[in-house]
């Protein structure tokens, strides 16, 4: 192990009383999508002590964060992301409060090297990751413009480098009828219902197609208010999702061609809205994760393939890695405990989860290091970007 990576680990030892008592703060604080005013503050006010220059209400969110360390100059900017939105109604049972400082232990960690070297840290606080799509709002705002890499370490029950995510879209569909009393004058009507009722039949008679490809997952949201009347509206929610996300569009693209045959053939009006941000598929970098890889196991954390049973879901991370070279990966904190339960928020308040954000910090400082002081490494990382959008654009 070379000098500046020790170097980084100590740095990362010398800060960790600052990076606990943070995580714990933000722990005991627990807010939720766009709200995470306390925890924001810390954090901005942490980094501001370390030597960052700060914006605090970034992009036009209040929450938002960018943290900037530059040599004044050229080179690299290494982008450290982390979140501190909690989970509603479950505390920080997904571990957002160990995310940031992991990232601000990190790019403190770099600043020698940065001044030797030259170039930029970075950190990039954001908020909303639970459903709200904090970082696709700062994505279409340029949150993330003049990043060379992006990395996020989340935490989990084991440490795994690789990822996968759906991409996800969420869709409301209305179908509007004429109501008219059902029992005395059912003639008179137009039931908004028929068509709901008929568009869960049709997919559920797609799913054979459909396979392991993709899933719509709906439910009625409103079936109508009394069934003595037809209903003149109804409405159904859906969620539209594939590892891929060219299919994800041609599945939503398909629900939505359905929707309007059925209201020409039952007579009714349709219409249709998102729900929310579209998140897309995590399409890690395989050069910053070989890289990590490595650093990990220096420092003697296992690495684990990474399998459904860790549990797999959506991030707006995925539409970060989408447009900058960057990677979503994970640390354990307690083994064989699920994110997204009381027991793993437990746990995130804890020695386990003090020791994830130390190994952690560490093995992406230490990434770092990889990137600042071999130029052909940033060369290999740009090359399997260009080719991730070859392969799937």
């Amino acid at each position: 192990m070379n000098d500046y990576k020790k170097t980084v680990q100590a740095r990362v030892d010398e800060i960790m009383p600052r990076l606990r008592e943070l995580a714990d703060y933000i722990h005991k604080n627990p807010e939720y999508n766009f709200e995470e005013f306390k925890s924001s503050a810390a954090v901005a006010q942490s980094l501001r002590e370390l030597g960052f220059e700060v914006q605090h209400g970034y992009c036009g969110l209040e929450t938002a964060i960018r943290a900037e360390y530059d040599s004044g100059k050229p080179g690299l900017n290494l982008g450290f992301v982390g979140e501190y939105d909690a989970v509603p109604g479950m505390g920080h049972s997904c571990g957002h409060n160990l995310m940031t400082p992991i990232a601000m232990g990190a790019a403190w960690a770099l600043q020698p090297l940065v001044d030797e070297f030259g170039g930029k840290v970075t950190v990039i606080g954001a908020p909303a990751e639970e459903g709200g799509g904090g970082k696709v709002i700062m994505l279409e705002q340029g949150g993330f413009d003049g990043l060379d890499t992006a990395m996020l370490i989340h935490s989990a029950s084991e440490t795994v480098v690789n990822d996968i995510s759906y991409s996800r879209t969420d869709v409301i569909v209305d179908f509007y009828g004429k109501t008219a009393h059902a029992a005395t004058w059912p003639e008179e009507g137009v039931s908004a219902l028929v068509p709901v009722l008929e568009l869960f039949n049709i997919i559920q008679a797609l799913r054979l197609e459909i396979a392991d490809r993709g899933k719509i997952i709906g439910i009625i949201s409103n079936g109508g208010e009394d069934p003595i009347f037809i209903p003149d509206h109804c409405q159904a929610k859906f969620t539209v999702r594939s590892f891929s996300m060219k299919y994800k569009w041609e599945l939503y693209h398909r629900l939505i061609s359905i929707c309007e045959h059925l209201a020409e053939l039952t007579g009714t009006r349709f219409e249709h809205r998102f729900d929310g941000y579209t998140y897309e598929d995590i399409r890690n970098n395989e050069v910053l994760e070989n890289f990590l890889q490595a650093n990990f196991e220096a420092l003697g954390e296992p690495v684990m393939p990474r399998k459904k049973e860790l549990g797999i879901g959506c991030t707006d991370m995925g539409d970060v890695t989408h447009k900058v070279p960057g990677l979503q990966s994970y640390i354990m904190v307690v083994p064989g405990v699920r994110g997204h339960t009381r027991e793993f928020d437990d746990a995130c308040g804890t020695p386990a989860g003090y020791r994830a954000i130390e190994v952690a910090a560490k093995a992406v400082a230490m990434t770092g290091v990889d990137l600042l002081t071999n130029p052909d490494a940033i060369l290999r990382v740009r090359e399997a970007f260009q080719a991730m959008k070859a392969k799937y654009e």
